[in-house]
């Protein structure tokens, strides 16, 4: 049986981890946290923190591994690489590759260097009273961490100090603050050819003024993909190409402006841990688990051409839900396991166990759950969401209700 080392063992490292395991392989985790969630489905569990090199490639060594593969955490790709490397074992990309989809300055150079719609940024010297709002930002940060929406000058003093903690080389970014539509576009790649696989709409929720809008929604296809396709896609693809991201997958995060043009603000090149690629691989057949995976054994995402399967525009409707929760400690979460079993429901992904802490306000961290529905009909899915929501329950110690913003899914008759 041949064997996978995978760095990280958050909660969105458990769909590779099975997938690892359906394909017939071992699986060894590593992770500092010795209750990391994601440990618990893998055949074997370490105590090693995931951007400990040496640590990591006498472990591979020692099991005689015959892959690595990275979870979702950008923070790890510059380990994975060199453990990669020390181990002779194939990578998907390279260090100065990945430096350009971790640092939010590099790639919007990147972005108007090859002509693709992005975010207006600001320099703090340009700032006066008619910038606001803004949004500052760590450039080096994910997860929705270290960012805050600022409406003055004394708001901005704050909102930068706050960035620069989560920063980890001490710089920030000011960009203009969107409220428009939020869209998501996913390609992958192979050999060199990007191919456009899907794309979606993103409904958010924003608990406070200053925090960032979390997301509790994912429906696809988007209602401007044609859009997308007319002034965003080609540009999209000649950047993938010139900066030879050959294989694996990417995604955009984006705005809608006022004239329908769709915006790119922040990529994301690795398995995403939204993990979208669970209603692309139903709806598509590509799994972008399997091709980092392939690659990691052989060097090689796939033998088909993923060109003939890519099905952007896919006759069902499908919806990631990602309901919300107040931070605290859960004292009762309960439905999940009834939840998997309704019809249109293709995986359920739970964050959290009965007993855990939710921290991070104003991050993904409260995310109590993610459930991927894939329906025929948009009447389908409506009455499957009120469906997760008749079931879903979380209470915290005081046996009150922890959910927040719960996404309406009556948008989904006005709007598709």
């Amino acid at each position: 049986m041949k064997k996978v080392l995978i760095m990280g063992a958050n909660p969105e490292t458990v769909s590779l981890i099975l997938k690892a395991k359906e394909m017939g392989l071992y699986t060894i985790v590593t992770d500092y946290d010795p209750n990391a969630y994601a440990k618990q489905y893998a055949d074997k569990a370490e105590n090693i923190n995931a951007v400990d090199v040496e640590a990591l490639v006498e472990l591979g060594r020692r099991e005689q591994v015959d892959g690595v593969l990275v979870g979702v955490a950008e923070s790890l790709l510059p380990a994975y690489c060199e453990v990669c490397k020390r181990l002779n074992l194939p990578c998907y990309s390279t260090a100065d590759k990945f430096k350009f989809m971790v640092r939010k300055d590099y790639f919007k150079e990147k972005c108007r260097e090859y002509g693709v719609p992005t975010i207006n940024e600001y320099d703090i010297k340009d700032i006066d009273d008619n910038s606001f709002p803004l949004i500052v930002k760590p450039v080096d940060s994910c997860s929705s961490k270290g960012i805050r929406i600022c409406h003055n000058k004394e708001e901005l003093e704050r909102g930068i100090d706050y960035a620069l903690k989560f920063s980890r080389s001490g710089n920030y970014l000011m960009e203009e603050y969107m409220q428009g539509e939020e869209v998501i576009s996913y390609y992958v790649m192979q050999d060199g050819n990007p191919v456009f696989a899907g794309m979606c709409d993103r409904f958010t929720y924003k608990e406070k003024d200053d925090l960032v809008q979390l997301p509790t929604s994912y429906i696809f296809p988007s209602r401007f993909i044609d859009s997308y396709l007319q002034h965003t896609d080609e540009a999209v693809k000649r950047m993938i190409k010139g900066l030879g991201l050959d294989n694996g997958s990417i995604f955009f995060q984006c705005f809608v402006d006022s004239k329908g043009i769709v915006r790119i603000y922040e990529p994301g090149y690795r398995l995403n841990g939204a993990q979208e690629h669970l209603i692309i691989s139903r709806v598509s057949g590509i799994d972008a688990k399997e091709l980092y995976i392939n690659y990691a054994l052989k060097g090689r995402v796939s033998e088909l051409d993923l060109s003939s399967l890519a099905n952007p525009k896919p006759r069902q409707i499908s919806c990631k839900l990602s309901p919300l929760v107040r931070t605290g400690r859960i004292e009762k979460l309960e439905g999940l396991e009834e939840i998997s079993g309704l019809p249109q429901v293709v995986s359920v992904n739970p964050s959290y166990r009965e007993g855990d802490t939710v921290t991070g306000e104003g991050t993904l961290k409260q995310i109590i759950s993610r459930f991927f529905i894939v329906s025929e009909n948009k009447e389908e899915l409506i009455e499957t969401i009120k469906s997760i929501y008749r079931l879903l329950r979380v209470e915290d110690e005081a046996g009150e209700n922890m959910l927040i913003g719960l996404f309406d899914p009556d948008i989904i008759d006005k709007l598709y």
